[in-house]
């Protein structure tokens, strides 16, 4: 008996701002009936050849989501080396 993978996120909405370097995100989640909204400042850096996107700031319209947000970019390095492979692609986006 075959099983379809349950879908887990529905209608997304994602857009790039590269100019201000913010990506806003709108998700709802199977199960949840109203939409959750993102917002996220980044800022992508070249340190010796290597590409470096970080978190600089991340808030969502729901509290409880906030405060999760904020736990994570206090607790956990935001910093993240993109691999040499995509970086170019990454950079055509985000840049």
């Amino acid at each position: 008996m075959e099983t379809q993978p349950q879908k887990n996120l529905n209608n997304v909405s994602f857009s790039v701002n590269a100019e201000k370097q913010t990506i806003d995100l709108t998700i709802i989640p199977h199960g949840e009936t109203t939409p959750i909204s993102f917002h996220v400042n980044y800022k992508l850096t070249e340190r010796n050849g290597e590409t470096e996107i970080s978190v600089q700031n991340a808030a969502s319209d729901r509290i409880w989501v906030n405060e999760i947000l904020k736990i994570v970019l206090e607790k956990y390095n935001s910093e993240y080396k993109i691999p040499q492979n995509i970086a170019e692609i990454v950079k055509m986006f985000l840049k």
